[in-house]
């Protein structure tokens, strides 16, 4: 079994007043801290490769009907997975050394409006790779009208980013060694995706976590040693940017790895991060200054909880009746088995435990990602 991941708030403020506790200090107590646990529904299918190899997740919504949905992840080791709802492996897409991904909607190619998944490769290609989901099927196709290349040394982080101002669709892409391009993706006029450089800019160091806020225009990238930043999605936003959280000082613990959103109406909703360092899942006001709520773990239950977590991602949107508000799913570092452990995988938790358990924290089904709306 995984380590009880819960302690006390007495022990942290024991810790502050710079007494013992059973042999702990700050840095053990605020490494084990959280405001709540809760625990998944469901796991995926364990990846096939070892070690570290599974990643990012990323939740595609059905068209027709939402109980037909997938979740989309990557195996760095080779490929990418798509899973339905309840974590069954329904394709695996042998391709290169996929780290990231994300999914967005009705990308107009030729007279069709076609729903796209793409993910970083940092296999000898270094690039991006562009797929079609089949409407009905989930399954992906390649798109891409070439091999596309970053020009940053490694890739690394990723985020879809569809403009409502302008309409335009474009990628975003974080380097190893803190590099950001931004690209846009377009109709090459034979049927497939071509991309071109539009926007670069130096995030500082090692930077990963990477979501895009349709809505808003903006995305969030984190800096795994430093914090969380907001920058405008524009291609013409600049360098601007605001820092949302940060590590130590702030609610996170390094390192700072995946960050998703959680759409809800009038613009609401939530920033989420995976603070690595403490196994736990820090959920921020959607709007304004991106103010911190609180944090949970996904502790052991009927399949086992979470550590050291890479990608994660939320849907609050009601996608089956196992799902009526939704879910969230997290990269598990050490899926266990009693005491074997497997490959890597995804717990997928059902949103109402979280938002029960935490104070302040949204449920609102209404919000369909296909539908989004400038605010």
């Amino acid at each position: 079994m995984k380590t009880c991941r819960k302690i006390c708030a007495a022990l942290l403020v024991t810790s502050f007043m710079g007494f013992g506790w059973g042999g702990c200090n700050i840095s053990e107590a605020a490494k084990n801290y959280h405001d709540v646990a809760v625990q998944a529904d469901y796991e995926t299918d364990a990846v096939v490769a070892g070690n570290d190899a599974a990643d990012d997740p990323a939740i595609w919504v059905h068209p027709r009907n939402p109980s037909k949905s997938t979740i989309i992840a990557t195996n760095k080791q080779g490929g990418l997975l798509v899973y339905d709802l309840k974590g069954k492996e329904l394709y695996n897409v042998k391709v290169g050394k996929p780290n990231n991904v994300d999914v967005r909607y009705s990308f107009p190619l030729g007279k069709e409006k076609i729903d796209i998944a793409a993910a970083t490769d940092r296999s000898q290609k270094n690039g991006l790779l562009i797929y079609k989901i089949n409407s009905e099927t989930g399954k992906l196709t390649n798109i891409a009208a070439r091999d596309i290349f970053a020009k940053m040394k490694v890739v690394y982080g990723f985020s879809l980013y569809h403009s409502l101002k302008t309409g335009k669709y474009y990628a975003l892409i974080s380097g190893y060694e803190g590099e950001f391009e931004q690209y846009e993706l377009f109709d090459n006029g034979e049927g497939k995706i071509d991309a071109k450089l539009v926007r670069s800019l130096e995030i500082g160091s090692i930077s990963e976590g990477l979501v895009a806020d349709d809505e808003y225009g903006c995305f969030y990238i984190s800096e795994e040693n430093v914090g969380i930043w907001k920058y405008g999605a524009e291609p013409n936003a600049g360098t601007k940017r605001v820092q949302v959280d940060s590590v130590g000082v702030g609610h996170l613990i390094a390192d700072v790895e995946g960050l998703t959103i959680y759409y809800a109406r009038n613009g609401k909703g939530h920033l989420i991060a995976s603070s690595q360092g403490n196994n736990s899942y820090n959920i921020y006001d959607r709007s304004g200054i991106n103010s911190y709520i609180g944090s949970f773990s996904i502790d052991d239950g009927k399949v086992d909880g979470t550590n050291d977590t890479d990608g994660i991602d939320v849907i609050s949107f009601e996608l089956a009746k196992e799902f009526p508000n939704g879910l969230f799913i997290a990269q598990d570092g050490e899926n266990m088995d009693g005491d074997k452990k497997l490959n890597q995988n995804f717990k997928i938790v059902r949103w109402e435990k979280i938002s029960r358990a935490l104070p302040g924290i949204l449920l609102d089904n209404t919000v369909n990602p296909r539908h989004l709306k400038r605010q």
